[in-house]
């Protein structure tokens, strides 16, 4: 029995990904950002994608194109909710009442069973300064005739080499259809959490400023389980090209100890102010910086990762292709896009908006794991 999905806010497609190598089976997917839909359409040339802004799809056109589907997963845009983002200084994202839109896809389209992922900070944060967005979203689709079950998943439990805590929220319109809990696969005795060595020791060397963005072939053999796994039905890998640095950044680099961050190293290789040569005598963070231990598992790959890590042995940032395998995403997924992007706000300013999207370091950030999705697809299957 052939079992479909509809993905929204699809992304580059890390949820669909999971999804099918569970054995699912895509109708379509919704995405807005161009960049992240020129990698999904590489890497599902055969699943039909919709190219804009989700709130411009009629009722008709969603029951003409998706009707019988059976799940309806989405990953809306976390930034709003994140605790790193807006929240923290009491500012409600307009982005945040974009998981209505999940609620009205359920309602039109009434599948068995509906998925929603999103961080932590979802749980407490707001649609408005009256309304919380958790709260509104589960009443209005028990409304609409359906159970629901939250859980509070780790990534790294389900062969994901990151410490990533994520919420999943389960819809069914029957309470038995819910699943009792998603088994945890690894952080125990008999199977470890993959590390971040595990993920990356087989990779070909790249100094700063050196790579390969096409195709390259393996230098060497699988090292691990996690490495074979990577490696499935490829010969070699793309996207891996390292940042140029400049010398200042490099002798900084030099600094940090493995587990450490820019908090550890002297004050004269701190940061300098935006725009001029004197150090900045801010507070420094200990998540700018951060150079990886090869023996634990990485802290949260987010949109923003390209310059928060510095590889475990090599002075430089992680490649994009790195924060992919860290994130569970096999070698043969090819990122398309700029690898890097100025800001969205400067980009604005200066009038370059066609330049404006999420690059690859972004789209990987934004990413559900593919293997945390793989487990969350094994217990719909088992409830069919």
């Amino acid at each position: 029995m052939s079992f479909r999905y509809l993905d929204l806010f699809s992304g580059a497609g890390g949820f669909s990904l999971g999804l099918e190598l569970a054995g699912l089976l895509p109708v379509g997917a919704v995405e807005a950002d161009r960049f992240a839909c020129e990698t999904f359409k590489h890497n599902f040339p055969h699943t039909p994608l919709f190219e804009g802004d989700i709130r411009n799809l009629t009722k008709p056109r969603i029951q003409n194109q998706y009707g019988g589907v059976e799940l309806i997963v989405a990953g809306p845009p976390c930034q709003g909710f994140s605790v790193a983002g807006p929240s923290q200084y009491g500012i409600i994202d307009e982005r945040n009442y974009l998981i209505l839109e999940v609620l009205r896809f359920v309602k039109i389209l009434s599948p068995r069973f509906f998925i929603v992922e999103n961080v932590k900070g979802l749980l407490s944060g707001r649609l408005s300064p009256e309304k919380k967005a958790f709260k509104e979203f589960i009443g209005k689709v028990q409304e609409a005739g359906y159970e629901t079950k939250h859980f509070v998943l780790q990534a790294a439990d389900y062969g994901v080499p990151q410490w990533r805590e994520r919420v999943f929220i389960f819809g069914a319109r029957h309470k038995n259809d819910l699943p009792e809990e998603i088994p945890r696969r690894f952080g125990n005795i008999t199977q470890p959490w993959c590390t971040v060595w595990d993920a990356l020791s087989d990779l070909p060397p790249a100094d700063y400023g050196t790579g390969q963005e096409n195709f390259m072939e393996y230098i060497s053999e699988a090292k691990n389980p996690y490495q074979q796994w990577l490696r499935s039905s490829s010969n070699g890998l793309t996207n891996h090209v390292a940042m140029k640095h400049t010398q200042r950044l490099i002798a900084r680099f030099l600094k940090i100890p493995i587990g450490g961050s820019l908090v550890d190293v002297p004050a004269e290789f701190g940061q300098r102010v935006r725009n001029g040569s004197d150090l900045d005598i801010r507070s420094r963070f200990k998540m700018n910086n951060q150079r990886l231990d090869p023996k634990k598992i990485s802290t949260a790959i987010t949109a923003s990762f390209q310059s928060n890590f510095v590889h475990p042995f090599l002075h430089r940032n992680l490649t994009a292709r790195e924060g992919a395998r860290l994130q569970s995403f096999p070698d043969r997924f090819t990122f398309l896009g700029p690898r890097t992007l100025m800001s969205k706000s400067l980009l604005k300013r200066e009038g370059r908006h066609d330049e404006i999207g999420l690059s690859q370091y972004n789209q990987i950030g934004n990413a559900v794991p593919p293997l945390m999705a793989h487990a969350v697809g094994m217990e719909i299957i088992k409830k069919l």
